[in-house]
């Protein structure tokens, strides 16, 4: 008989595009902004291959879809530091999540750079 593999399993939202009302400046007050949010999970010691290829086998990537688009239209954040947080902490309080990653970007801030960015990580108790 042989072992069932252990594996850890990610999932990334890649750079979801949001209008968002975040910022601290007169114009940021104003108007919603673009960003380009990343969240990523980890589930540790999964199986490599799911017991049943069925969703309800697996954390369902729409719930870190949903939860960024949640906080993200939940109303004014001054800052990205928290905006970040909020979703890193949704995202962490889910079943069997180890770790969680969010990555804000607020493009076009400066014009030399592409953008501006705050991350986020949560390491979950063991």
């Amino acid at each position: 008989m042989t072992a069932t593999r252990r594996a850890v399993r990610r999932l990334t939202i890649d750079r979801l595009r949001v209008e968002a009302s975040v910022g601290i400046l007169e114009h940021e007050l104003a108007a919603r902004q673009p960003l380009l949010v990343t969240v990523e999970v980890e589930l540790r010691d999964r199986d490599v291959v799911p017991a049943a290829d069925d969703v309800d086998h697996v954390l369902d990537y729409r719930a870190l879809r949903d939860a960024a688009l949640q906080e993200t239209q939940a109303g004014h954040i001054n800052m990205l530091e928290t905006l970040a947080g909020r979703i890193a902490e949704r995202l962490a309080a889910r079943r069997g999540v180890s770790r969680t990653r969010v990555r804000i970007v607020k493009p076009n801030i400066f014009p030399d750079c592409d953008g501006v960015a705050v991350e986020v990580e949560i390491e979950s108790p063991t």
